[in-house]
């Protein structure tokens, strides 16, 4: 059964659940998830390891299939990949294809929906200007550095223009300099393009920096525990918005709550704190 409409929410999650069998038990990963995602927001999640993360942005994804729920995007119930999504992995080294160049690369999704020669060009022109790797394009993904490839990764998620984009811990596996600077890129780009973003990380300060919304979870099998708005200005910058002490209350509430993230198996009722001016 489709859950009702609603009428901003462009992603809707409502009551989902994943458990894996074994003979001994059955262990769930995912217990009561509800969560409706407004078009045009950005949410990221956060919570303890283990606690589900990754298998919800699969199951979002119509990669995984949920054991009861549903997960509805722009109105149609997900049970397979949508064509209007776009996911952007942590391990980007192994979502490039080597024998192909940057081009081709972000090119090939553009291919398989039936795109037209001129129109694919203009988009991945577009799409590697956008991520800073306009001169990179008949490179290949080997040649690059590591930041480099996740540009690729990214340019290759946006260059189709999908309504709603899944990130599961894309920047962990650069260093601090590149992830900041691949942090506010995709800021940009999410100002640029109207896309939906769902960001997965276990860096709580990134969560805050990026986001209009913090989702939090607990350890597996507990469900939502928190949910914090995010308050800050539009237009964040690394060393000006992480200085402030708005910044460090948001971070330090959110802290709060991953640190005490329940280790049962027991749903916890979410709740959305109210941040004060």
């Amino acid at each position: 059964m489709t859950p009702p409409e609603s009428d901003d929410a462009l992603l809707r999650i409502v009551d989902l659940r994943k458990s894996y069998r074994s003979r001994e038990r059955t262990v769930d990963a995912l217990t009561g998830i509800t969560l409706s995602v407004r078009d045009g927001e950005f949410v990221a999640v956060v919570g303890p390891s283990g606690c589900g993360k990754t298998t919800l942005l699969k199951i979002v994804a119509g990669l995984l299939p949920a054991s009861s729920g549903d997960v509805v995007l722009a109105g149609r119930r997900v049970m397979e990949p949508p064509p209007d999504l776009g996911v952007v992995f942590q391990e980007y080294g192994r979502s490039l294809f080597a024998w192909k160049t940057v081009r081709q690369n972000v090119e090939l999704p553009l291919r398989h929906r039936g795109i037209g020669r001129a129109e694919r060009r203009d988009l991945v022109v577009e799409a590697l200007e956008a991520v800073g790797l306009a001169q990179a394009a008949d490179a290949y993904p080997w040649q690059l550095s590591g930041g480099m490839q996740q540009r690729v990764a990214i340019a290759r998620a946006v260059a189709y223009r999908p309504r709603l984009l899944l990130m599961d811990e894309p920047f962990s596996a650069v260093d601090a300099q590149t992830r900041g600077d691949l942090e506010d890129l995709l800021a940009r780009l999410w100002r640029r393009y109207p896309m939906t973003v769902l960001f997965v990380t276990h860096d709580i300060d990134e969560a805050v920096y990026l986001s209009q919304r913090v989702v939090v979870l607990g350890a597996a099998g507990a469900g939502i525990i928190a949910q914090f708005p995010i308050d800050l200005p539009a237009e964040r910058d690394q060393l000006g918005t992480r200085s402030t002490s708005r910044f460090g209350e948001l971070r330090a509430r959110v802290y709060a709550h991953v640190r005490r993230a329940p280790t049962t198996d027991a749903p916890t009722s979410p709740h959305l704190e109210k941040v004060t001016p």
